[in-house]
């Protein structure tokens, strides 16, 4: 019985989404770690317990480069080339293929949203497809850091991933995107967020999609409190999208 009612109550939050999505013209998501998890990419909390040394630090990087990259592998690059994108990662592109979303904002910096297939992204934490040589400065994408220690191609210098190498800080410009799209926007669905941005206009309506309670819910219209993955495969059988990697390219 009690699987059932929740059946019931998903089914009717995701086509109040559903209905939400289409009866609104400017939609922007917002994305956080749990869109990421299924994947295998930690959340901070769960990376703060699993790392022996800052993950933020390009000290620790240029002093011990081995061991950095192996956990660095082991958290990231591991799961982005293995496992991949969500499903929730694809059915976000093809609602913005299918003219439904404009824009995806993202705390991640795992570059998961762009190898799905979405084309209008802002990193606020800047995207492992930038890395910067630290040595003469070239910049070079995502597939150097398939290597168990990269270094540039040109001079032979250690490579930083970019949110190591502005020691996670914020990008100025991803975040002014970022600003103008959600004042833009009027319906903002926040998906697996804990409010590391949290600009959001008082126009626009929420939602909320987060298993567990979120800064966001006390704003949303509606909240659902399942897993991405979990509530975009039913929203894509609702609206007719696809959900397969080879579709979503």
């Amino acid at each position: 019985m009690k699987t059932t009612s929740k059946t019931k109550l998903l089914n009717t939050q995701v086509n109040e989404l559903a209905q939400m999505i289409v009866g609104h013209r400017h939609v922007v998501a917002l994305t956080g770690a749990g869109i990421s998890v299924t994947s295998g990419i930690p959340d901070l909390e769960q990376m703060a317990a699993t790392t022996s040394g800052p993950m933020s630090s390009e000290a620790w990087l240029e002093r011990e480069p081995e061991t950095f990259y192996r956990q660095f592998h082991q958290i990231f690059i591991d799961h982005i080339f293995g496992s991949g994108p969500t499903l929730a990662h694809y059915v976000l592109a093809q609602l913005e293929h299918a003219g439904h979303l404009d824009d995806v904002i993202t705390t991640n910096v795992d570059y998961l949203h762009e190898l799905a297939g979405t084309t209008h992204t802002a990193n606020i934490w800047s995207s492992l497809n930038i890395n910067h040589c630290l040595n003469c400065g070239r910049i070079y994408p995502i597939e150097l850091l398939k290597q168990p220690v990269p270094h540039c191609p040109n001079c032979g210098g250690l490579i930083s991933p970019d949110p190591i190498y502005r020691h996670i800080a914020t990008v100025p410009a991803e975040r002014e995107r970022a600003d103008t799209w959600t004042n833009q926007a009027d319906l903002v669905i926040v998906i697996g967020s804990n409010g590391y941005y949290d600009h959001i206009s008082d126009r626009s309506e929420i939602v909320d999609i987060n298993p567990a309670h979120s800064p966001f819910e006390q704003r949303a219209t509606l909240c659902i409190h399942e897993t991405a993955d979990t509530v975009f495969a039913a929203l894509a059988a609702v609206m007719g999208l696809p959900t397969f990697p080879t579709q979503a390219q």
